[in-house]
């Protein structure tokens, strides 16, 4: 049995654990604020859509791989999602398929949960991503092949309207950013809110890293990948690009995020869409 002292220094052991626990939490809940913060070039200037049941929201959904994956995917067709092709692929080279696709959350509720699914990546994507813990990086030379579909099956009594993919040329891009002061907006659905759709509205396109590759300033976290980059240009909603990759916390100094422009692949996109064609 514990004598009275000995009781007193057994508790007084189990609070000092306790609060050193406590702390190193504190610590470590600090430390991920702080590279949050400098991941989203200094201040959250993301907001959550309330009313997601409405377009374009409603087009924008979280896709979920058979390895437990997160990332954002738009519905661009009646059966058809276009996502980041990282997200379907997992190291050291192979697919990940896509085991659910859901949209329009509320409550923490799915309404449009969606199942039966087909995915269609480039398995020879995996030899230019660059391996990272059970996830990927993505070097410049596999930027521009970054982008996979997602075949949804049974889709015939979904009120779904897809978002258009832009129609026109690399410079009639460029002219309709100009038009738009380079403002763009990006929605997703973030590690930190993984059952909310968040956006960053009038978000900032910085240039290009390379033929086909935009940088800007959007503020994304992991689950956005794949998630769409809209441009409003004349009261239409335009499907621009879908984002790719973003450096480490540490690197945020050196480069901005980088998302797939839809000119790099739309012929492309086709051609996965009907390979026997």
């Amino acid at each position: 049995m514990l004598t009275r002292l000995n009781r007193k220094f057994f508790y007084r052991n189990i609070l000092i654990s306790l609060l050193s626990i406590y702390s190193q939490i504190a610590v470590a809940d600090t430390a991920k604020l702080t590279e949050q913060k400098i991941l989203f070039f200094g201040a959250d200037d993301r907001v959550a859509i309330e009313n997601n049941e409405n377009w374009p929201w409603h087009a924008v959904g979280q896709l979920e791989t058979a390895s437990g994956h997160l990332c954002t995917a738009t519905l661009i067709a009646p059966n058809l999602a276009l996502t980041a092709g990282h997200c379907l692929l997992r190291p050291p080279g192979k697919i990940d398929p896509a085991i659910s696709l859901r949209f329009i959350s509320h409550q923490q509720q799915w309404q449009y949960p969606i199942n039966q699914l087909e995915t269609l990546v480039d398995i020879n994507l995996s030899k230019k991503l660059r391996a990272s813990g059970n996830g990927w990086t993505v070097p410049p030379a596999a930027a521009k092949e970054d982008f996979a579909l997602v075949v949804l099956h049974n889709t015939e009594r979904s009120p779904l309207k897809p978002l258009p993919l832009w129609q026109g040329s690399i410079a009639e891009l460029n002219l309709a950013l100009a038009r738009a002061k380079h403002r763009i907006t990006q929605a997703g659905y973030p590690a930190d809110h993984i059952n909310s759709l968040y956006s960053h509205p009038a978000c900032l396109v910085t240039g290009w890293a390379q033929q086909g590759i935009i940088t800007h300033q959007c503020d994304t976290l992991p689950g956005d990948s794949g998630s769409p980059l809209l441009l409003r240009d004349k009261d239409n909603w335009w499907l621009v690009a879908i984002q790719s990759s973003a450096p480490a916390a540490k690197d945020r100094a050196l480069a901005d995020n980088q998302a797939l422009a839809v000119t790099a692949i739309r012929d492309k996109l086709k051609t996965l869409s009907n390979p026997s064609n």
